[in-house]
């Protein structure tokens, strides 16, 4: 790849009607990406028809100005009303919804926005100068490493390590449960099912999500008397960051954009993967890990730039070998095989003009994109404003709306309404709500690749320890868990001393 190949494939992605279409995705992408439970998969595959009959280039272009504007979209609805857009966004509530109710959600979506904006510029960097290293290292990633990624996660991300890490435990094991319902793709037993035909495929991680986390909401809002998040105006200086707090947040953005990316590269894993062990990354180098979950700017900013730039990573794999990278890419993968292109090692050869056209369409994107979400953000906080006094039934009727719509059955709704409660009473119990929906979202994959590497080395745990990749992620693994109890070691050890 050279340099003017990249600028030519920019330049037609400006041209008038190109251009038109990019915009109408980015903007389309946002709103979807805003709404609870829809994200960049279902949004996509809702307005892909809009494509039938386009030139390729501006039906890709609009394809992927909704992918990425659904990633940046995501975060609103998470930052303003708890209630995460996607699942991919769910990290953003952790710190993002408590600098809102410290009357700073202008910053926190000006900040997001920032480190969205970062994570996909480097996504794009990566996805034009890289594709082929990374490509090959994805390639490598079979069974073992996926168990052993996924198993990183669980524990860096799941509150395993915390100080009080019993109740964390309790969530965990339950989110792999529910993880393990439905059809065993082993031996073709119904595990968990209930006898119930809804359940044969198991349960929908973005009801129980919605559920968790939006319904709970609303029913701790319904439980008190007098709740605004704005009780006065907010100034216009606090609705921007200052450029100190930009750069005292740039070095999570960095972290977290290059853990989004790599993990969006390798097939399967995804954004929601990305954002999780971001945060996780984050929380732990921190020195005041404590205070994470009270509206701490670097547990927004480093999953929001993952989020980000996990979308150039995915289409790595997508434009290279032919593998989508995450369930919107499989998407996109549908829709380029459509149009009659052929993803994989030839498609740079025989239609390297589309495909330069729509990386360089996604540079477009997020420009429009950061201006977008940044000119508005005084839009968005006086909307909040606004409807604050309504925002029950707004948020309720948002989240019936954007299960229903899923498939169209009220089963996923009731699915919903159920974790509602059960949120709602363990955040009245002191549960963590993220590690359900992390051992959910990861159970499956991790029980997959659990089975298909003792199957591939016939029942010996080996095979963990002798692949280069698996073993270094289970060597982390086990010191992870064992760095707790080496830590209460020492404090014992140092009471014990000063005692004497």
């Amino acid at each position: 790849m050279d340099l003017q190949t990249l600028f030519s494939g920019i330049l037609a992605s400006l041209e008038p009607v190109r251009l038109f279409w990019g915009f109408v995705g980015v903007t389309l992408g946002t709103i979807v990406g805003a709404l609870p439970g829809l994200g960049p998969v279902t949004g996509i595959a809702l307005l892909l028809p809009l494509t039938f009959g386009m030139e390729p280039l501006s039906g890709l272009l609009l394809l992927v100005g909704i992918y990425q504007g659904c990633m940046f979209g995501g975060r609103i609805s998470s930052i303003l009303i708890n209630v995460p857009g996607d699942p991919a966004a769910v990290v953003t509530t952790f710190d993002g919804y408590p600098l809102t109710q410290k009357g700073r959600a202008g910053f926190a979506l000006t900040l997001s926005a920032l480190a969205s904006f970062f994570g996909s510029i480097v996504g794009f960097i990566g996805l034009a100068f890289l594709s082929v290293v990374f490509s090959k290292f994805a390639v490598k990633f079979g069974p073992p490493e996926y168990f052993a990624l996924m198993l990183f996660a669980l524990i860096s991300t799941s509150g395993i390590l915390e100080k009080r890490p019993f109740k964390a435990m309790i969530v965990t094991v339950l989110g792999l449960l529910m993880a393990m319902m439905g059809n065993d793709f082993v031996t073709g037993e119904m595990r968990l099912a209930f006898d119930s035909p809804y359940l044969y495929e198991g349960i929908d991680f973005v009801p129980v999500t919605i559920g968790i986390f939006g319904v709970s909401e609303v029913l701790s809002r319904i439980g008190k008397a007098d709740y605004t998040l704005f009780k006065e105006k907010i100034p216009n200086t606090d609705l921007f960051p200052k450029v100190r707090e930009v750069w005292e947040n740039f070095g999570a953005m960095v972290r977290g954009t290059f853990i989004g990316f790599i993990v969006g590269v390798l097939p399967g894993a995804g954004a929601t993967v990305a954002t999780f062990l971001a945060y996780g990354v984050e929380k732990k180098i921190s020195k005041e890990p404590d205070k994470f979950g009270t509206g701490v700017p670097q547990g927004l900013a480093s999953p929001e730039a993952a989020n980000n730039a996990s979308v150039g990573g995915s289409l790595v794999p997508l434009f290279t070998l032919g593998i989508p990278g995450s369930g919107t890419a499989a998407i996109l993968l549908g829709a380029l095989m459509m149009m009659g292109l052929k993803p994989g090692p030839l498609l740079f050869q025989t239609s390297g003009d589309i495909v330069w056209g729509v990386i360089g369409g996604l540079l477009v994107a997020n420009i429009m994109l950061v201006i977008l979400n940044t000119v508005f953000v005084p839009a968005f906080v006086t909307m909040i404003r606004v409807i604050d006094p309504y925002l029950v039934p707004v948020v309720s009727a948002l989240c019936i709306f954007g299960i229903y719509v899923l498939n169209y059955r009220m089963f996923e709704v009731w699915i919903m309404l159920i974790f509602g409660i059960i949120g709602y009473i363990m955040r009245k119990l002191g549960y963590p709500l993220a590690p359900l929906v992390l051992a959910l979202i990861l159970g499956q994959t991790t029980e997959t690749s659990l089975r298909q590497s003792l199957i591939m080395s016939e029942g010996s745990w080996s095979i963990f320890f002798l692949q280069p990749i698996a073993a270094v992620l289970m060597l982390a693994n086990i010191a992870m868990l064992l760095w707790p109890l080496i830590g209460s070691l020492r404090a014992r050890r140092n009471k014990e001393a000063v005692g004497r």
